[in-house]
Formats: structure tokens, C-alpha cells, sequence
């Protein structure tokens, strides 16, 4: 929602509503893979490490938010760059990098889930 609002007041500034709503709208979809890599991560924890949920799903999205932020300020190491899923996000709007980051989004959920399934609730 906030891509097409970002592209519809571009559009009234620029007077191109169409294509800035496209162009924010897209660079807006882009980034949703990535969402999913890191509340992939959180499902995967609920999953193996219940007690460490809430405090291990924010550690992540901390770790995530400074590497991406201030990694290439702090001119950190391109290893510890790649941590952060959303250097992986395209500038251009590319398919394969997107897939991935689905990929592996779904199999950080599907093994949260098959542990989540193993534990014993009752």
C-alpha cells in the first residue's frame, strides 16, 4: 500500500501518475522477498528454540536493520554484508535473485514448521 502512495504523490508532483505508480510499486515488491527471508527466520525459531523467540526474532531484524543500514558505512566486510537478505534485493528488477530469496524464505518456514510439529505441546 505504501508503494502505491509513494507513487501516486511522485505521480501528482511529476505529473506521470501511471508510470510512478508502477515504478514505486514494483521497487515496493522487490523488497517483500527479503520480509519473508527474515520472518522465515523468526518462524524457525519459534520452531527449534521456543524460549528464544520473541528475543532471537528481534535480534535478527536488529542485525538485519544495522548491516544494512551502516555495513557500507562502516565499510564491513562483503561476507558480513551478505548476512542482511536485503543486499540481495536487486537494484534492476531481476527474477532469479527474487526466487531465491523466496526459496530460501520458504525453507526457513517449512523447517520452522516441521520442528514446530515435533515438539510436544501437550
Amino acid at each position: 500500500m505504501s508503494g502505491v502512495a509513494m507513487g501516486v504523490s511522485h505521480g501528482l508532483r511529476t505529473g506521470d501518475v501511471g508510470a510512478a505508480v508502477g515504478t514505486t510499486l514494483e521497487a515496493s515488491l522487490a523488497q517483500l522477498p527479503a520480509v519473508w527471508v527474515v520472518a522465515g527466520a523468526a518462524a524457525l525459531l519459534f520452531g527449534l528454540l521456543p524460549g528464544l523467540t520473541v528475543t532471537g526474532a528481534w535480534a535478527v531484524l536488529a542485525v538485519v536493520v544495522l548491516v544494512t543500514l551502516f555495513g557500507p558505512v562502516l565499510q564491513l566486510d562483503q561476507w558480513l554484508l551478505d548476512i542482511s537478505p536485503y543486499s540481495h534485493v536487486p537494484r534492476d528488477f531481476a527474477l532469479p535473485p527474487l526466487l531465491a530469496l523466496a526459496g530460501v524464505a520458504a525453507a526457513l518456514l517449512a523447517v520452522g514448521l516441521v520442528s514446530f510439529r515435533r515438539r510436544d505441546i501437550g
